[in-house]
């Protein structure tokens, strides 16, 4: 099965401003079989985080965040519905969300590295299950551009859906979120995101369709 995913292109330097091209999709050719404890599923939604930008660095400037390496599939929080399903905790027609999730059309992941997502909430609340923090009218960081790479990581590094605790566990009263088209669109979104052209949650929708 042909798929089509993003990789990492180029490294915009170690203080330089990301920029689209950054990224690059390409077609890959994603097995027909899965293994025992695995699924395969249909991405839905990823997100964009300004943590993210130190991912793009060799060296990320904390020992919990990992680099992207350059030609390879760049991954972060992600939402999708199962497509197939070898796993004894995941049935077909499932949603799920992981927050090491590749930037493809179609994945296939280990099961136990995926949460289910209640059905009813999958679309309408997306931003909670891919951690949404800001509630306000501004930009996810208003001053993005001001601070270091470095500065921008100990900013982000607090509300990163990877280094905090449960987004289950908050509550969100209001939840604002800008939403972009398209896996070939996921360079745009970064851009605008680190340059405050987005308001809360940047979110690029991948696809929209649920049946099976």
């Amino acid at each position: 099965m042909i798929i089509q995913r993003v990789v990492l292109n180029s490294r915009p330097g170690k203080n330089g401003n990301p920029v689209a091209e950054n990224f690059r999709i390409e077609e890959v050719n994603l097995p027909d079989n899965i293994n025992e404890g695995q699924v395969q599923v249909r991405t839905l939604y990823l997100s964009v985080d300004p943590y993210m930008r130190c991912r793009m660095n060799e060296d990320t400037g904390s020992d919990y965040i990992t680099p992207w390496q350059l030609s390879q599939v760049v991954d972060g929080g992600g939402i999708g519905i199962v497509e197939e399903s070898k796993h004894v905790h995941f049935t077909k027609g499932d949603f799920v969300t992981s927050f090491f999730w590749p930037w493809q059309t179609k994945v296939i992941l280990n099961g136990n590295s995926l949460e289910k997502v209640d059905p009813q909430l999958a679309n309408g609340h997306l931003s909670y299950f891919l951690g949404a923090i800001d509630e306000s009218e501004q930009p996810y960081h208003p001053v993005w551009s001001d601070f270091s790479v470095q500065q921008r990581c100990a900013l982000s590094s607090s509300t990163t859906p990877c280094c905090r605790s449960n987004p289950k566990r908050k509550k969100h009263h209001k939840i604002k979120e800008t939403v972009v088209n398209g896996l070939e669109n996921m360079g745009v979104a970064f851009q605008s995101m680190m340059t405050g052209g987005n308001i809360g949650k940047q979110i690029v929708c991948i696809s929209e369709e649920t049946s099976l």
